[in-house]
């Protein structure tokens, strides 16, 4: 629909248009911090602290599933990784935008790292996770080559590790999804509006029996 239509549209139904324009101040998407995130352009909550850029149903689920036993790696950096600091005992991060890391790694936390990589199909960025020579209880796929990273996540997962795929409604990411529940994984997703983005999306969780976050 075209913004012109958009337009004519509420203005031949003033009630919705009345309803739209008092809900910018109470009801859900106010306390969720949806407009504040859409007026500022970031992932925050409704005090304006950082938060996932992942649906709002899936942070509603992990945040009080987190302890400080756990250790988070992601693929992309930015508000979730000063989210997920707050919450677990170790965030590593892997970014692949120069400028976007030079302008976020001095704002870290002490238990975050974040890893420049460049970034090629199926190259070192999508194998970070795997060449830490170490087990991360939640992989985070949030980045580029998702399908890749998603693949070479299960050598680096802890013997309870979960992975999280974003944006795992797009078709582009279906082999990601086949792949994991070829591993033996189930999916959990949870759809949904992000902060400050209008369209529908899902973030799901692929977990096994016995897995860090008590599914």
């Amino acid at each position: 629909m075209s913004t012109l239509k958009a337009l004519t549209t509420l203005l031949a139904k003033p009630r919705r248009l009345k309803a739209l324009l008092s809900y910018g101040h109470k009801g859900y998407l106010n306390s969720i911090g949806w407009f504040r995130a859409f007026d500022e352009q970031q992932a925050i909550d409704g005090n304006g602290d950082p938060i996932p850029w992942v649906t709002y149903s899936f942070i509603d689920f992990i945040k009080g599933r987190l302890n400080k036993n756990l250790v988070v790696f992601e693929y992309g950096s930015g508000s979730s990784t000063l989210f997920y600091a707050k919450q677990v005992r170790r965030v590593v991060s892997v970014e692949h935008d120069e400028e976007w890391y030079k302008k976020i790694v001095g704002s870290k936390p002490d238990n975050a790292e974040m890893i420049y990589t460049l970034l090629s199909t199926d190259g070192e960025y999508a194998r970070k996770a795997s060449l830490l020579n170490e087990k991360f209880d939640i992989i985070i796929v949030d980045g580029r080559d998702r399908v890749n990273c998603c693949k070479h996540s299960l050598a680096a997962l802890s013997e309870k590790g979960v992975i999280v795929l974003d944006d795992s409604e797009r078709a582009a990411y279906n082999d990601a999804r086949i792949l994991l529940k070829q591993a033996g994984f189930k999916e959990l997703s949870f759809s949904g509006i992000s902060p400050g983005l209008f369209y529908l999306k899902a973030t799901s969780v692929f977990y096994k029996a016995d897995n860090c976050l008590s599914i």
